[in-house]
């Protein structure tokens, strides 16, 4: 198998495949017996080889049946397996992660390395990155998070002993990072990332703007795992030095951005947005705009496409983040067959992004199509989280006369409806969203429902210890605008309110209402007016009178919609 690689293409892929086919005919029913012997290197080196594109089907074959054996070891075996072939296998058997018998063979190699976890100290870094990589192919096996986490603490504990010397090269940091991504809550993967930036940032020249060594799928894998990290400051200060790397690269005379694949620029895209008030974020952004345009759409895939306009959608106010999805935009309209190969995260994240442009005809068609895709879903859309079918209700409302919108958003309130008992998982956000959305079509006996549904859900949260206190704003606002489209309704009631309560405290407090927008004022007073017979509405509407008196010299501010609210309320 050494020599393989002096092979080229098609004889690489025939070689391996007939190799993986003798593999397991001849050695891995002696698998068990030779690993007695400690002869685990060879079978590592080899599955690793075979499981690889080029050994195709038969290659990944001789891998599951080596994911298979490794499963059944007990612990006496698996410690005369070498460290280092561990990592291989690990590596090999996540080529696969749809594959049982390649994730029962990773959970053992998982136990084995908790129950190792001092060999960890003795593994390259390049060893530990394979560990680790194996292991976030089934984040949600307890085994693998716990054998993640001590490969954590190995790169942490190098990292804080060797400052700036800790051996890992690019490649290592970027699968590091790449990994602990899968597990975006837990603290010990915070903390080796917060480590692996410091490294990053140590190594770029300021005065340059360049990073040495790091390619752009490595600057990619980097990004997208420091955006599960946004809070963190090393995170940030990483960023901005890839950020700065990127546009360094930018051609300025043809705009063009070599070396780049579509993936890349999507995962680039995406994970600068987490940072949208970075000037590097945006600069390297709108260098990546420049290469897209040289670049045809039919070459990303889906997934590319909605990761690239949820990232261009930070930045509105961009000429080129707006010419850039309304041309994506335009793309998926000409394309609307291909509508049902996109995943559900993949269509809110599209909404939510041409929604941003409502005035470009392209993002409106785009995004009735999608709503028609929507539509023809009905009934299944189990898979889409709450905050998915809220962003798509939002953008649906923006045009509540095209039908595709109106029976899209009547599907999704039947599903809100399903999932009644669900409505704490809601965002204020998600929320607020779905409410206002929802009020589009008052006269829709499912949004109706769907309403009462989740003001019930909001009554809720109301009776507990914090209360309303996480909703901005502008979402107790757009949450009573809404309600008010069914003021005979008991439970929109008694929401609305429970965010007048709200209101009214934070009333008392020294800045009064002044966080508040002339618009959210003049919803809230309009939500209010519709149950004025309730006191703590009256009240809430009274304060709001106060605040105006206090803002007389800024009336122009109000637009003519908001002053007429406002009239018409109190």
């Amino acid at each position: 198998m050494k020599y393989s690689k002096r092979l080229r293409m098609p004889d690489q892929a025939t070689f391996l495949q007939e190799a993986a086919s003798n593999f397991e005919r001849k050695f891995v029913k002696r698998m068990k017996e030779d690993i007695g012997a400690r002869q685990s290197w060879g079978y590592a080196t080899t599955c690793n080889a075979v499981s690889r594109e080029a050994g195709g089907r038969d290659g990944m074959e001789a891998c599951r049946v080596v994911a298979a054996q490794i499963s059944q070891f007990d612990l006496a075996l698996m410690k005369k397996i070498e460290p280092r072939a561990l990592s291989l296998f690990a590596s090999s058997f996540g080529r696969d992660p749809l594959s049982t018998r390649c994730r029962n063979g990773t959970i053992r190699i998982a136990q084995s390395c908790h129950d190792r976890s001092g060999a960890l100290e003795h593994l390259s870094g390049q060893d530990l990155s394979l560990l680790a990589n194996g292991f976030s192919k089934w984040p949600q096996e307890a085994d693998c998070r716990q054998a993640a986490v001590a490969v954590a603490g190995e790169v942490r504990r190098r990292a804080d002993r060797d400052v700036g010397r800790s051996g890992f090269v690019p490649r290592d940091l970027s699968s590091f990072a790449n990994a602990f991504s899968k597990w975006p809550q837990e603290a010990n993967f915070r903390d080796a990332i917060v480590a692996i930036a410091g490294e990053v940032v140590r190594r770029a020249d300021r005065q340059t703007a360049r990073l040495p060594g790091f390619n752009p799928q490595e600057m990619a894998n980097l990004v997208n795992g420091f955006s599960k990290w946004p809070q963190e400051a090393a995170s940030r200060d990483a960023i901005v030095a890839i950020a700065g790397d990127v546009s360094r690269r930018a051609d300025r005379h043809t705009a063009r951005l070599p070396g780049f694949n579509p993936q890349e620029m999507a995962n680039l895209v995406n994970g600068f947005s987490k940072w949208p008030e970075v000037a590097e974020c945006r600069h390297a952004t709108v260098a990546i705009v420049g290469e897209i345009r040289h670049r045809r759409l039919l070459d990303f895939t889906q997934q590319e496409l909605a990761n690239l306009v949820n990232g261009f959608s930070k930045w509105p106010e961009a000429a080129e983040c707006r010419q850039a999805t309304v041309a994506i935009a335009g793309h998926v309209f000409r394309r609307v067959h291909k509508l049902s190969e996109f995943a559900p995260q993949g269509l809110a994240n599209l909404v939510n992004g041409f929604g941003k442009w409502p005035e470009a005809s392209e993002c409106r068609q785009a995004i009735v199509a999608i709503a028609g895709e929507i539509r023809g879903r009905a009934g299944r859309l189990s898979g889409f989280t709450q905050q998915h079918l809220s962003n798509l209700v939002n953008a649906f409302s923006k045009w509540p006369e095209a039908s595709n919108c109106r029976d899209a958003t009547v599907a999704i309130a039947n599903e809100v409806r399903c999932r009644a008992g669900g409505q704490s998982d809601f965002t204020p956000q998600g929320l607020a969203n779905l409410v206002n959305g929802l009020s589009k079509w008052p006269e829709r006996a499912q949004c109706r429902q769907a309403a009462v549904a989740l003001g019930v859900g909001l009554l809720g949260r109301a009776d507990r210890a914090d209360g309303l206190s996480g909703f901005t704003q502008q979402e107790l606002a757009n949450l009573a605008n809404g309600f008010s489209k069914w003021s005979d309704g008991t439970d929109c009631r008694d929401a609305t309110v429970a965010i007048a309560g709200e209101v009214l405290s934070r009333a008392d407090r020294a800045d009064g209402l002044s966080d508040f927008t002339s618009q959210g004022l003049a919803n809230l007073v309009n939500g209010f007016s519709k149950w004025l017979d309730g006191t703590h509405c009256r009240d809430a509407t009274v304060a709001i009178a106060g605040e105006m008196l206090r803002r007389a010299d800024q009336l122009s501010e109000f637009t003519p919609q908001d002053m007429a609210n406002l009239s018409n309320g109190f």
